[in-house]
């Protein structure tokens, strides 16, 4: 270490803190038929194909093998709705017992399971029938997560209902270019994203049913939203605005609100972020581009990081933002993604220890955290993107489905195990 050593002093992180990384199952699970994505895909309207993608449905033991030699104690994976009822009212009784196979495993390693209901991915049978935009469509998710729980909750205690449901939103029904692939649709938009959060709170009801003592949460995609110009008024609303829309809708829909209204917390018992880059925005031209601002280029800015692979920026101390940001509704904060996709490796390794300092940096400053799992175990398919991304901690050949640690591991393994880190004691004054 060059710096001098009263520059900085050992982090000890709390005890029993989480440690490990994330996946989702049509991502590196393979033949995934059943879902509206794999239906997609197969007609030609998505411009790769998932097909095999990582095999990890039949080799998940080998890759907890790997989670518990780097020194994880937490892994989070997705169910597959359209796997668990591949037609509707019919329950797969094979793919349950899968899944509790998976939980097994992690089980008998140590690791602690953390289970996503829905993770992008529908049933085609629902997709066809209109999807999040069915009147009853909330009920039907309902109704797969009590069928869930009552199969596998036994063994689970924390459990993610959706996952980045803006995204969601924003990809498959204002940008168009995730499945059903509307774009401008503003008023089907929030009708999904209102049926999204009735589906959560539909969801959390029936985990809690059946498990009172389950920690129930949704993943949330969050970023600091800055404005381009801080001296220009106009940028400044749009900032708010934005940042209004993106980071606390969903939680407002779903009835939770800061600590700031004095009201307790409703339908919520943690909270998921997912970290991976700033948002800063200018206000120019007319209608929403002036109202909500435009994603700002950011190579004029002074302070830019460097890109990943598919051009977003590293940005570290934004982990700290966001979960500063997030701590004011008073619930326990879970880092459930934070990743890069390079293939730098000196790069990753310099993102995943930066964002660990500004992680240990914010739980110094009294932020309630209880774990980080990075994005993600091993390269995976990245959605419309393919499997060019690499995000993994392991690399993955696609010929041969060979996993392959790459050297980041070593320096994520010894915080893992030691459960502290070197902290700046510069970066706990910011």
């Amino acid at each position: 270490m060059d710096q001098h050593p009263q520059q900085f002093k050992i982090y000890e992180f709390p005890r029993g803190f989480l440690w490990g990384a994330s996946t989702s199952s049509h991502q590196v699970e393979g033949d995934n038929r059943w879902s509206d994505w794999w239906e997609h895909e197969q007609s030609g309207r998505l411009p790769h194909v998932s097909g095999e993608a990582c095999r990890h449905y039949e080799r998940f033991e080998q890759d907890f093998d790997l989670a518990r030699s780097w020194g994880h104690n937490a892994h989070r994976f997705s169910i597959e709705w359209s796997r668990i009822e591949p037609s509707e009212g019919h329950w797969d009784a094979d793919a349950l017992e899968h899944y509790r196979g998976v939980i097994c495993a992690l089980r008998v390693r140590g690791i602690e399971p953390v289970v996503t209901l829905h993770h992008f991915t529908n049933p085609a049978w629902f997709s066809r029938r209109g999807g999040w935009l069915r009147s009853d469509s909330a009920r039907l998710f309902t109704r797969y997560a009590e069928q869930v729980v009552r199969h596998l909750g036994t063994e689970v205690k924390y459990w993610l209902t959706v996952n980045e449901p803006t995204d969601y939103v924003m990809q498959g029904y204002v940008n168009g270019e995730w499945p059903p692939f509307f774009k401008s649709a503003v008023i089907k938009a929030a009708i999904v994203f209102r049926n999204l959060a009735r589906g959560h709170m539909g969801a959390y009801r029936a985990l809690h049913r059946n498990r009172p003592d389950v920690m129930v949460g949704f993943c949330h995609n969050a970023s600091p939203i800055m404005p381009c110009n801080s001296a220009r008024r106009i940028d400044r609303a749009a900032a708010r605005l934005r940042d209004l829309i993106w980071n606390r809708a969903f939680l407002h829909l779903i009835g939770a609100r800061s600590r700031n209204i004095k009201q307790k917390v409703k339908n919520l018992d943690f909270i998921g972020l997912n970290y991976y880059k700033r948002t800063m925005v200018h206000s120019s031209g007319f209608g929403l581009g002036a109202v909500l601002g435009r994603t700002c280029e950011l190579s004029h800015h002074y302070d830019q990081g460097p890109l990943s692979q598919i051009g977003w920026e590293v940005y570290p101390r934004g982990l700290k933002l966001v979960l500063e940001y997030f701590s004011q509704f008073a619930l326990p904060l879970l880092v459930t993604e934070n990743g890069i996709a390079t293939d730098d490796e000196s790069l990753r390794r310099d993102f995943l220890v930066k964002h660990l300092q500004s992680l240990a940096s914010a739980l110094d400053s009294g932020v309630d955290v209880i774990g980080y799992l990075y994005w993600s175990l091993i390269d995976n398919f990245e959605w419309a993107l393919g499997t060019k991304p690499r995000f993994g901690l392991a690399a993955v050949d696609y010929s041969t489905q060979q996993r392959f640690p790459r050297p980041c591991v070593a320096e994520f393994s010894r915080v893992c195990r030691a459960n502290q880190i070197f902290l700046s004691l510069a970066a706990t004054e910011q």
